[in-house]
């Protein structure tokens, strides 16, 4: 097993070897699916060796979903698009793999046996990686390939096994192990996938293959057993902001998942960017659905190690609410689950096009009716700010006479944080798009202070938080002290190439990611930087009325200190809350640490205040009885019931 600092919830654990039988049709759907991967990895390669920077990167057409299913026209459409990259960035030495590249596309889409398919794979992956250099070169592997009475079987191992790139065992050699089905077969390969990224080595050859073999298993059941990783409570995880690197999917599986330096501290997020030439946000959402194939996809390379979360988008209302409600309400609980059921830690949703009353009731239909464990993944309410609310709300049309327009940038931000807690969304997201791209920083829009109070007000209400739109590398010192969970970063001004011409987008530069992370780091291990991890704990304990009392005007204190970054107050404040700075980091079911704490605390805090002492134990029996179980929807009623609150 892989240890980390996250914890996870596992639904299926792969606890022996395994083999699956390898169909034609399987293996044909794997490699021609897998086409997109390596013309992704072959333009990226194009641009490095041809020199582009931000000024000189050209592309001449938006991304388009594959739309072909036979394989003949497949082949025909990926030449096309190998071809077009040769033809845009490519140079002599890229030109000499292409005819054979295509040739061999064309081969296999006619071929039937299965064992001549299989070899001109791997003759295809040899001759690209000859070029791309992506494949790793250890000797050592967690699967093997045997012909097993005419079947091709690929092995899967749980400790690594001599590598064996071919066709290598004969039906004369008995074979003991279990057939795996789908789901498990997944979770073996996405635990290799995790043990390989911990060695620090890449995935060699038959590695890659099970690797595109769980992905088209993915493209015709999802990943429905997927571990979550949940965002866990504000304020106890180890690294507090969380660099949410956005891409579309193929950057992170050919960059962000392929390294510990690229996941240590991020969030992988799944989400459409592209806007191109119309930059309208009326006309084109500046953010979209990405591929559901794609996302189950991401979630097997990234395991256990981190959160992975998407955008879904806003909701599609075809007439007045009213009439469009029950469809609207249907298509996003559907599009939801179906992202929730492949293990994502969160899915957004851009509340837009409503007033208060019209999203407030939206929102309640779509986490009644979602399908998820609501312990652990977050639905995300996302608010721009330059999108003004209509505020119908009865005690607004009581105060003012009639519905109220609201336009300030802080105030939809704040009625945003008021909307996502009455309607039982976890997570609340500040937004600063436009009808520009890119987009005017967030930060420059609201300013660090206002960041602040909106992250501070969230989290002593139990809200996770997020901010989007625009940023750079200078903005990440002043978003990290705000002690916010999540900041949104993967536009083209700092983590892709764009064509400035049309807004096109281009190759992931994950070099850039470390650059983040280290920025974040730094600025986390400040002063002001454990400031805001304490003031961000303060606030969850706050909410969790775990906190002693005697520390609630410390916590005040805090944050005024740190709104006007006043170190020497944020020093002092510290060490005199170092009962709170020394708790451990949540390592166990996030609901489950918040009992502890408030357990732990049980006479000093406001959860425990009220209740006698006979009922205060009789509610630990019962809370450790639900947790043996790990029965969290009573540990969440109970504790609810301890607050004195009801969900």
């Amino acid at each position: 097993m892989i240890n980390n600092d996250r914890y996870y919830r596992r639904h299926a654990v792969p606890d022996s070897d395994g083999y699956v039988v390898i169909e034609t049709g399987t293996l044909k759907r794997a490699i021609f699916n897998n086409q997109k991967e390596l013309i992704y990895r072959f333009v990226a390669k194009l641009v490095e060796e041809a020199g582009m920077n931000d000024d000189t990167y050209r592309q001449e057409s938006a991304y388009q979903p594959i739309i072909d299913i036979k394989y003949s026209e497949l082949a025909q459409d990926y030449a096309e698009r190998i071809l077009i990259a040769q033809k845009m960035y490519g140079s002599p030495n890229s030109n000499a793999i292409i005819g054979e590249w295509i040739d061999l596309l064309k081969e296999i889409a006619l071929e039937t046996d299965v064992y001549h398919v299989f070899k001109a794979y791997l003759k295809l992956l040899k001759l690209v990686n000859n070029y791309l250099a992506f494949l790793g070169t250890n000797t050592t592997g967690f699967y093997s390939t045997m012909n097993f009475h005419g079947q091709l079987i690929l092995v899967g191992h749980i400790d690594q096994c001599p590598e064996l790139d071919s066709i290598t065992l004969d039906h004369s050699q008995e074979l003991k192990l279990p057939r795996l089905n789908n789901n498990q077969f997944l979770q073996l390969t996405s635990q290799c996938v995790n043990q390989e990224r911990h060695n620090g080595v890449s995935l060699n050859l038959l590695e890659y293959i099970a690797v595109q073999i769980a992905f088209a298993m993915i493209l015709q059941r999802g990943f429905t057993e997927a571990s979550i990783v949940p965002w866990g409570n504000p304020g106890f995880r180890t690294i507090q902001t969380q660099a949410s690197i956005t891409d579309l999917g193929l950057g992170h599986i050919t960059g962000t998942t392929s390294s510990m330096a690229y996941i240590n501290g991020t969030n992988v997020h799944i989400e459409y960017l592209e806007r191109g030439k119309v930059e309208d946000r009326e006309l084109v959402e500046p953010y979209r659905l990405p591929n559901l194939a794609t996302i189950g996809e991401v979630k097997l390379m990234t395991g256990n190690d981190t959160s992975v979360s998407s955008y879904v988008g806003r909701p599609m209302f075809e007439d007045s609410f009213d009439n469009s409600f029950i469809k609207t309400v249907h298509t996003m609980v559907g599009v939801v689950s179906a992202i929730f059921m492949n293990g994502l830690s969160e899915c957004k949703i851009a509340i837009e096009r409503m007033t208060v009353t019209q999203s407030i009731k939206f929102m309640k239909a779509i986490a009644a009716n979602t399908l998820r464990d609501s312990n652990l993944q977050v639905l995300a309410a996302a608010f721009d700010i330059n999108v003004p609310i209509i505020d119908d709300r009865v005690e607004t049309i009581q105060k003012f006479g009639q519905a109220q327009v609201v336009e300030d940038k802080m105030a939809i931000a704040r009625l945003g944080i008021e909307i996502t807690k009455s309607a039982g969304f976890e997570k609340v997201t500040f937004d600063g798009t436009a009808n520009s791209y890119p987009s005017v920083p967030i930060m420059e829009q609201l300013g660090y202070q206002n960041s602040l109070s909106l992250v501070h007000k969230a989290h002593e209400s139990g809200l996770l938080t997020y901010f989007s739109a625009g940023f750079r590398f200078k903005h990440l010192p002043d978003i990290v002290l705000t002690g916010t969970d999540g900041i949104g970063l993967g536009g083209a001004q700092i983590l892709r190439f764009m064509d400035k011409r049309n807004g096109y987008q281009g190759p992931f530069k994950k070099s850039h990611v470390t650059k983040i992370l280290n920025i974040n780091r730094k600025t986390a291990s400040s002063v002001l930087g454990q400031g805001a991890q304490l003031l961000v704990r303060l606030d969850q304990m706050h909410f969790e009325q775990s906190l002693p009392l005697e520390y609630e005007p410390k916590r005040m204190d805090l944050f005024n200190a740190m709104f006007k970054k006043d170190e020497a107050s944020v020093k002092v404040i510290i060490n005199y809350c170092d009962e709170i700075v020394i708790l451990p980091m949540d390592l166990n079911h996030p609901l489950a640490e918040t009992v502890h704490r408030m357990v732990m605390y049980a006479d000093r805090n406001k959860a425990f205040k009220n209740v006698p002492e006979n009922e205060v134990i009789e509610l630990e029996e019962q809370i450790n009885q639900a947790l043996d179980c790990s029965d969290y929807d009573t540990v969440r009623y109970l504790v609810n019931q301890i607050k004195n609150e009801e969900k």
